[in-house]
């Protein structure tokens, strides 16, 4: 007879036979024996946990010959038939094959005939989360009322892709992944039975990488049997896996744990001559770093006391570490895993992390950490800039009212600094050429230069438009009150708009147009709009504006009345062509 692999000869044949699933042979041997069995059923789980066994030791316990019963008696004809499925009324389906409409109706129209060796049919579908949603539609009418005769059992490792529909329609039932210890008992009770002499550790190993499937696990053992044997130890199963023995891992972890990056570095790269790769070394790593936490965090659980109590090394590790340090160190692995996926010399990767998990302070667990997400430090944050927000607001409210004229004299003497000077936040844009310069400013200041100036806004605007448009939104706020043969002064209704023009870099633009439309380096000095006001009502300012005979000032007065003239500042500001005057 041909070689048969482990996992089918030791495939479950009863109930009790199907390793770490208590929770659902249980209740399945309850219903058969009151004979309360439904007419569909749902396995799920990962692979490996015995599924499709269980769907076939149900379809062997209702069609028994001597049941229904709890167990099937794996003796009569039908059972044995189910075994070697050649019983016609034992239907297994793979959905990810027959996954079309046209098969599920081809199903539909065969349930309706009765059963012709056993008591029921039963249909088992597995992976039936691969079927379509034409196909899900078509069998849910009879999946949800189908003959006496039928069972539907459907097994699938993805149940969140199957619709409601589906689901709600079945008896649903959990299959876990099998315990450590579970596993370690049965694949010692095989190695017995066949006559093989395993170390615990070599199980252990095995265990480890199955991951909770026995059908993993058995592969493997057939595997590292082929390998070594009737003997099988740890080295064999890491020869076969690929893995890294537990004395390497204990002494790359111990030179990291001394933050001796020098001899970490020399075991790894030992590892990796002999051909182990670097995310693999990482996952061991990863899985090394987990037990002792582990250890140290919940030494009582059954899990750790299976893989590690064999290794008294690793007992010591976990003595010269901390919780917080071995979390650090699997922060950091996890991130290293994640990133090697999609590096093209993990290697170098996989050192940068050893260099750095070697590096790790002894204080690094006593830093601050944040919090899961972050709600302290955003709060204390926003508390912060209201209170700043608050003090400017009463900053602005003390202002006081304006100045008499003698008054206004003194301030713009600088004799009597003004609220807006005093306030902390101006000083800085004063020294840059604030209010304290327009007192200056005006002596120079003349009416044809501030028509020129006035002329050239529009054109000012649209070219600081295109190089920044940022800089126009602020500027546009600003109106020309006066010019000199070498700068402009601009008042601005908004605060914001003018701290915001005076910043380097936007006036150094500004600066830079006025000089290219009046052909001569050009200073922009600003001013706020109620300033500008008072200096207009004091007398100074008056003063510096109105020339010493009567007949000057009465041409200046004619000539403000004409600039107040709307008709006339459109003309100046928009150009004559683009002006249309109608009555």
């Amino acid at each position: 007879m041909s070689y048969r692999a482990l996992y089918r000869v030791w495939r479950p044949q009863r109930f009790e036979d199907l390793v770490g699933q208590e929770h659902v042979t249980k209740t399945l041997k309850n219903a058969l024996d009151e004979g309360h069995f439904s007419h569909a059923y749902l396995f799920s789980g990962s692979r490996g946990t015995g599924k499709t066994s269980a769907a076939k030791i149900m379809a062997k316990a209702v069609n028994c010959l001597r049941g229904p019963a709890p167990e099937p008696c794996n003796e009569c004809e039908t059972c044995r038939k189910i075994t070697d499925g050649a019983l016609m009324d034992v239907v297994e389906i793979d959905a990810a094959s027959n996954r079309g409409v046209d098969e599920i109706r081809d199903l539909r129209d065969k349930v309706k005939y009765a059963p012709s060796e056993g008591r029921y049919k039963v249909y088992i579908v597995d992976e039936v989360h691969m079927l379509t949603t034409e196909a899900f539609n078509a069998l849910l009418k009879t999946l949800e009322e189908p003959p006496a005769h039928v069972i539907f059992i459907l097994a699938t490792t993805e149940p969140h892709k199957l619709p409601s529909t589906i689901l709600s329609r079945c008896q649903r039932f959990a299959f876990r992944r099998i315990a450590m210890g579970a596993m370690l008992a049965h694949l010692r009770s095989i190695c017995d039975s066949q006559g093989v002499k395993a170390d615990d550790a070599a199980l252990a190993a095995i265990a480890q990488k199955a991951d909770g499937g026995m059908r993993d696990a058995l592969s493997l053992l057939d595997q590292v049997l082929a390998f070594s044997g009737d003997q099988v130890d740890e080295g064999s199963v890491l020869a076969v896996t690929g893995s890294v023995s537990r004395q390497a891992l204990a002494e790359i972890m111990e030179s990291i744990l001394r933050q001796d990056a020098s001899g970490a570095l020399d075991s790894m790269d030992r590892l990796l001559t002999e051909g182990l790769e670097a995310e693999r070394m990482v996952q061991d790593l990863i899985h090394l770093s987990r037990d002792l936490l582990l250890l140290l965090a919940a030494p009582e659980l059954d899990e750790v006391a299976n893989r590690i109590s064999s290794y008294d090394s690793w007992t010591h590790l976990s003595e010269e570490s901390t919780v917080d340090n071995l979390g650090w160190m699997l922060d950091t692995l996890i991130e290293a895993q994640q990133k090697m996926k999609w590096a093209s010399q993990p290697r170098i990767l996989l050192e940068m992390t050893i260099v750095r998990l070697c590096k790790l302070p002894e204080n690094e667990a006593s830093k601050p950490q944040p919090t899961g997400n972050g709600e302290n430090e955003a709060i204390a944050l926003l508390q912060k800039r209201v209170d700043q927000l608050e003090k400017r607001l009463a900053e602005r409210n003390q202002e006081p009212v304006p100045p008499s004229p003698r008054i206004a004299k003194e301030v713009d003497s600088g004799a009597f600094p003004s609220a807006e000077s005093r306030s902390p936040g101006k000083r800085k844009e004063q020294r840059g050429g604030g209010a304290s310069r327009v007192p200056a400013f005006l002596k120079q200041s003349s009416a044809e230069h501030l028509k020129q100036a006035k002329q050239h806004w529009p054109e000012l605007l649209a070219k600081v438009k295109e190089r920044k448009i940022t800089v126009h939104a602020w500027l546009i706020d600003g109106e020309p009150v006066a010019a000199s043969p070498d700068g402009v002064l601009v008042a601005f209704k908004n605060a914001i708009h003018r701290e915001t023009t005076e910043k380097e870099a936007n006036k150094s633009l500004i600066q830079q147009i006025l000089g290219e439309l009046f052909g001569s380096p050009q200073e922009l000095v600003t001013v706020m709009r109620a300033e500008w006001e008072q200096y207009r009502a004091s007398e100074e300012v008056s003063a510096t504006r109105e020339q010493p005979s009567a007949s000057v000032s009465a041409s200046s007065s004619a000539k403000e009345q004409e600039d107040e003239d709307p008709v006339r500042r459109a003309v100046d500001l928009f150009g004559k062509d683009l002006i249309e005057i109608t009555d």
